[in-house]
């Protein structure tokens, strides 16, 4: 099932390189990016367009990137985190996906990030991984960690405006990105789809 037309195919360009002066020396991580050689110098995931400027992460450096309209680059932020994916709320602050520390809260004019939800009661999460804003100000996420096919414990979870947190799935094989249909009736999340959940999300 596919809630979109095939989208053409078209010839990939670099549309910018980040400056060496914005890249990091590879020895003040302990991220490995899942390989066993050297942490590379920047790893970078969650693009997110936000008023003409894209928003990067750059995982094993704990920092959000932004590339303006004349793609310039610049640090906006770097915190003890590793952050992945990135949402818009209404608002125009960010919600962080963040492996380390939860779901995180940056603001990108006061360049700040702070704690937003990093626990589900007392339970650290495993390692959020991405992430979506419906048109009600709810949030899905994924919950990734390490899971895989030996440990089905990948969890999805919505967090409604009030604060209330539901775990709609809890046995995901390595849940990754997340993504709504258009009526937003239906969530699909890659390495499995969640259908009939339309009850769920009504």
């Amino acid at each position: 099932m596919n809630f979109y037309p095939i989208p053409p195919v078209i010839q990939a360009e670099v549309f910018v390189r980040i400056p060496d002066a914005l890249r990091c020396d590879g020895q003040s991580t302990e991220w490995r990016g899942g390989g066993s050689s050297p942490p590379s110098d920047i790893f970078i995931e969650g693009p997110t367009y936000l008023n003409g400027d894209l928003y990067v992460t750059d995982i094993p450096y704990g920092r959000i990137l932004k590339i303006d309209a004349q793609k310039q680059v610049t640090e906006c932020v770097r915190y003890d985190g590793e952050p992945n994916g990135l949402a818009v709320r209404e608002d125009g602050c960010m919600i962080i996906a963040d492996y380390k520390q939860g779901l995180l809260l940056f603001d990108p004019v006061a360049k700040t990030v702070s704690p937003f939800l990093t626990r589900r009661n007392l339970e650290r999460f495993k390692g959020p991984n991405d992430l979506i804003v419906s048109s009600k100000n709810e949030i899905y996420f994924t919950d990734q960690g390490q899971t895989g096919m030996t440990d089905q414990t990948g969890r999805v979870y919505r967090l409604s405006p009030d604060g209330k947190l539901d775990c709609l799935v809890d046995n995901g094989v390595s849940p990754n990105g997340i993504v709504l249909s258009p009526d937003e009736r239906f969530l699909r999340v890659c390495s499995f789809n969640l259908l009939g959940v339309q009850a769920l999300m009504g």
